[in-house]
């Protein structure tokens, strides 16, 4: 009997555990995307030791948040963009079930105009996303909801195309590490040197995207620990707004070390970036680059990742090679037709060289001969018909050849030598993985070397097997 009646409490508490109608439920995860839900799911069925911890209710047709919304709702991460709620209509209590539990909350994509008073009852609050909804004014950002989340708050995304006033109310968030900035009105041009004032030394991350900003903001050089900026989709900045007084360059300890000044109107390397003395990892794609001079790159700029991918580049810049410590390399969907023997050779560092999706046909023999670290070569669908003969001439051998994409020729003539070198690098204890289709038989240029190479005539000629020994 005692069994009978445990054996009907696990039963019970298992029921208690059932997903909430018009969802389905997996590991930690609510998922109820997508499924038109006009009002909040009934969360008591999860029961009251649930470890359901993310509710993920995007790209429903919720209007309304009240205080019966997330009752018995003990979620940690809770996702509600891409809906139709307006601040109007979510009560003071609607966050009542999540106040001492929720950590990060989704609310872009919406119709808000303002940041809800629920919010100020988020005890452990740590990550907001507002971005995207038609806040309009400074005011839309109250100082006093902003100060009761000031304490708990380390990342924060705002903005949208009507935003017409910078939120001063920010300089409550005290703890920020992380800010992303995605959109402006367009008639915000100017960013006050006081826009970051109140987390100057805890913001790590900074990004701001998709505005009509004419330079990037002086405040920026107030960030004493900023480590990663992304400034990205600026069109109006062009090379005049790039100013060396707005980087974080004045400290004796340097943190910035990654920077993305991608679709920025950039036409050559901003002269701010020799003085950042961090500096590990640069991303200018998109800008137009191909007026690029061999002497735009000054000083003892110490990136080692960098990134050109569609700068409009119909070769590879002369000026590269005083990047001294570049490791990896990203040329893609650039017009460079060739590798010439002196392209790269003034970049001994070189580790990852990646040209995908490019207008490449040609590279010299010896274009890679003086690389010898150069360990990764990614040429996805370019237009190589061979796999290059520089490959030879490489010592020690690159551990990954990518041609994936390309109408490579796969004949005795022209992959022959391609079996003894894969055989070589073997023997040396570094061996070379090509991976791409042949284009003239059905197999991939591996198993051609593989299979079909050990016939060919040249081959036996080469290795002495009969019949064609000569000995």
């Amino acid at each position: 009997m005692m069994q009978l009646i445990l054996l009907s409490a696990v039963i019970s508490v298992v029921a208690g555990a059932s997903c909430p109608t018009g969802c389905s439920c997996r590991n930690r995860y609510v998922d109820c995307v997508g499924r038109r839900h006009t009002t909040m799911p009934d969360f008591s069925s999860l029961g009251v030791a649930s470890n359901y911890d993310t509710l993920d209710m995007r790209d429903n047709n919720l209007t309304t948040l009240d205080n019966t919304s997330f009752v018995g709702a003990p979620f940690k991460t809770v996702y509600l963009s891409h809906n139709n709620l307006a601040d109007r209509f979510i009560s003071a209590g609607a966050f009542e079930g999540l106040v001492d539990s929720v950590k990060i909350l989704d609310l872009g994509y919406n119709n808000i105009q303002k940041l809800p008073v629920a919010l100020k009852e988020l005890k452990m609050i740590e990550e907001l996303d507002v971005s995207h909804n038609p806040m309009r004014f400074s005011n839309s950002f109250p100082a006093d909801i902003m100060r009761a989340m000031g304490d708990t708050i380390t990342a924060f995304t705002f903005g949208n195309n009507q935003l017409v006033s910078w939120p001063e109310s920010l300089n409550h968030f005290v703890q920020l590490q992380k800010l992303h900035v995605d959109q402006l009105g367009s008639f915000m041009q100017v960013l006050t040197p006081e826009a970051f004032h109140g987390f100057e030394t805890t913001l790590l991350y900074l990004k701001i995207e998709k505005t009509n900003l004419i330079a990037v903001p002086i405040g920026i050089s107030k960030l004493k620990n900023l480590e990663e900026l992304h400034f990205d989709d600026n069109p109006q900045i062009t090379d005049k707004g790039v100013l060396i007084q707005s980087f974080p360059t004045n400290t004796d300890s340097p943190k910035l070390r990654i920077v993305s000044l991608d679709g920025d109107g950039l036409t050559k390397f901003p002269p701010v970036l020799k003085y950042l003395r961090a500096l590990n990892k640069l991303s200018l794609d998109r800008n137009l680059l191909d007026f690029l001079s061999d002497a735009s790159i000054s000083g003892n700029v110490t990136a080692a990742e960098l990134s050109l991918v569609n700068c409009g580049l119909d070769r590879i810049p002369g000026a590269l090679s005083d990047l001294h410590y570049l490791t990896h390399l990203d040329l893609s969907q650039n017009d460079i037709r060739t590798i010439e023997h002196n392209d790269l050779e003034n970049l001994p560092t070189l580790e990852q060289l990646v040209i995908q999706n490019a207008s490449l046909e040609y590279i010299s023999n010896n274009a890679f001969s003086a690389l010898h670290r150069l360990d990764s070569l990614d040429f996805r669908q370019t237009n190589l018909k061979q796999v290059p003969d520089a490959l030879n001439a490489m010592y020690p051998c690159p551990a990954k050849v990518d041609l994936i994409g390309n109408k490579v020729d796969c004949m005795c003539e022209t992959l022959v030598w391609l079996a003894a070198k894969t055989e070589w690098c073997q023997n040396h204890g570094s061996p070379m993985d090509i991976t791409g289709d042949c284009d003239t038989i059905a197999s991939t240029v591996k198993n051609y070397v593989t299979k079909y190479i050990p016939n060919c005539p040249q081959y036996k000629v080469d290795n002495n097997i009969a019949p064609y020994n000569h000995g």
